[in-house]
């Protein structure tokens, strides 16, 4: 019996040695011959804080206003494709030293702005005209990047105008949220505060409602998709907001956040110094693409007194009103040939505080004992892993969305062939099917690990004569003629999709049978013809099909122009 004990225990632990090696391989940690490694993503994260000793100070280490959570979680991608390189960055000091860098100023002379493809900024400092604020000649280097090399810019504060002396100048993202005073930013108190806490798991508001398990709600801006049924109104969210599960229209809440708005002057121009007189929002070939709203959050209309021994219902801050503002804008700045930017209403959505729970006792001001269910977080409970795992989708959203063109094109060739080397197409599908079937196959297969939106955003860049047909459509598209026999974007992206597997599918069997290695040109050149392949097997079939509509047609004005007779339905 013991040697059959011990059998089974070798068993198990070469199962579980196996599947660590399988996730590894599977996520791109361990790459075999056929693999191609992942696109790198180089974020470099800039935060400040008043100074040594003060509560309102980012760290990159664990504590109130931490961000250890969404730096782990770049750290560890779940995709194949991508892979972000972080460089944490700090203004001043990071109070627990987690930072690469403490006293970072874009003007040093040993910075290279280009080594990056991405800054998100984590602003905490209020002011416009703080002393330490990004200077003109700062602002000169970041604003050529972003028109340059197309880079990505994230951007966040909190109430009033936290985050003014960062943020609130840089181009783009000065006017895509309240930063300065001069723009009546909300404030944490009174009942016009961004208050967006759902109750915990009693009847009562408290502050650190914010670290329990239960999430805000938001409303999403929905962009009307070209239905595959004249009967049927579909819609996407933004890709930013396009999650693996679906619509992602959660975040955590919080007391009081800022406000994202909608910038007024299209013909903006800026200047730093010599870079001056450049346009904010570019226009090119007659189209100016202007930032959006994505993402709605509410304050909710039950909070009443519940202060100084009162029996309403919020204990923290007393009465609200209730209210939408905006909490999360995009700009797509690759419609302009500049870098596209995100905003977000507070940096609480990005907190250790609000995902992992607060700190425990002894750490920090507000603290909690450790085993209260707040020092948890999302983490405490079933439901609440399941709503962090759609949170962090957002924050990966954010990473793929903001990179540049390039980058783009780089990770949707290693996602599209990482399909044909992992399961299920590995194991069973033929190159010599449909191409309309490999392109369903394939779908399925991209939509198991990426966003629901993945390949769209991947693929209708590169079919520009689509564009106005797709995302930019008037959201009153319900008011026109139903599309009774227009071909769909989903139906197109299918066969080009099945285009690129097939011609993957076989470069990869070809390359099976040698035993060899691939390289990034070789995956290249298929995922360009199969590009090429899918769009003219689309145009073929949709003409031949056009064809047979016509044949209907006859039938159907002959119908359209029947006479019928009561008596023929009378006894």
């Amino acid at each position: 019996m013991e040697s059959v004990r011990k059998t089974i225990i070798a068993r198990a632990e070469l199962r579980d040695v196996n599947k660590i090696r399988f996730d590894a391989i599977d996520r791109g940690d361990i790459l075999l011959p056929w693999a191609l490694k992942p696109c790198r993503i180089r974020i470099l994260m800039v935060a400040d804080g008043n100074g040594p000793g003060s509560f309102v100070n980012i760290t990159y280490g664990r504590l109130y206003f931490s961000l250890s959570a969404v730096v782990d979680l770049l750290a560890h991608s779940p995709d194949w494709w991508v892979r972000y390189d972080v460089t944490k960055a700090h203004r001043q000091a990071d109070p627990l030293g987690a930072a690469d860098i403490d006293g970072f100023r874009f003007t040093n002379p040993t910075f290279d702005i280009n080594q990056f493809d991405q800054i998100w900024f984590f602003g905490a400092r209020q002011n416009v005209d703080d002393p330490e604020r990004l200077n003109d000649a700062e602002l000169a280097i970041v604003a050529r990047w972003m028109d340059e090399k197309k880079g990505g810019v994230f951007a966040v504060g909190d109430h009033f105008d936290l985050g003014a002396s960062l943020c609130g100048r840089i181009p783009r993202v000065s006017t895509m949220r309240k930063w300065a005073v001069a723009q009546n930013p909300p404030t944490n108190t009174g009942v016009n505060r961004h208050d967006t806490l759902r109750r915990g798991h009693d009847n009562f508001y408290t502050f650190n409602d914010e670290s329990d398990d239960i999430p805000m709600t938001t409303r999403v801006r929905r962009y009307p998709l070209w239905s595959t049924s004249p009967f049927s109104y579909r819609w996407a969210p933004h890709p930013v907001l396009c999650g693996k599960d679906g619509v992602i229209d959660i975040l955590p809440d919080h007391p009081h956040e800022g406000e994202v708005i909608e910038p007024t002057n299209p013909t903006a121009t800026f200047s730093f110094g010599s870079y001056a007189n450049k346009p904010e929002y570019p226009e090119v070939g007659g189209t100016r693409v202007m930032p959006q709203i994505i993402a709605w959050a509410r304050v909710q209309g039950d909070h009443t007194e519940g202060r100084n021994g009162n029996s309403g219902t919020d204990r923290n801050k007393g009465p609200a009103t209730a209210k939408e503002f905006g909490a999360i804008g995009a700009y797509d700045g690759h419609r302009g040939n500049v870098g596209r930017v995100v905003v977000d209403s507070t940096w609480h959505h990005w907190f250790d505080v609000n995902l992992i729970g607060r700190p425990r006792s002894g750490d920090q001001v507000d603290a909690v004992p450790n085993d209260d269910p707040k020092a948890f977080g999302f983490e405490y409970s079933a439901a609440g892993r399941a709503s962090y795992a759609r949170i962090k989708n957002y924050f990966l959203n954010v990473a793929q969305w903001l990179a540049a063109p390039a980058k783009q094109n780089c990770m949707f060739m290693r996602a599209t062939w990482g399909i044909v080397v992992r399961y299920p197409l590995a194991e069973f599908v033929s190159p010599k099917l449909p191409i309309w079937e490999l392109g369903g196959i394939a779908k399925d297969a991209i939509g198991r690990r990426a966003s629901r939106c993945a390949t769209y955003s991947w693929l209708s860049p590169h079919f520009v004569e689509w564009r106005p047909f797709l995302l930019e459509r008037p959201e009153d598209i319900k008011t026109k003629v139903p599309e009774l026999a227009t071909p769909s974007w989903d139906v197109f992206e299918t066969y080009v999709l099945g285009g690129i597997t097939k011609r993957m599918l076989e470069v990869g069997y070809a390359e099976g049978e040698k035993s060899g290695a691939v390289d990034d040109k070789q995956v290249a050149a298929a995922l360009a013809e199969g590009m090429a392949i899918g769009a003219k097997a689309f145009s073929s079939d949709l003409q031949t099909s056009q064809r047979e509509a016509r044949e209907r047609l006859v039938a159907i004005e002959r119908s359209a122009g029947a006479q019928f007779e009561a008596k023929q339905f009378l006894d």
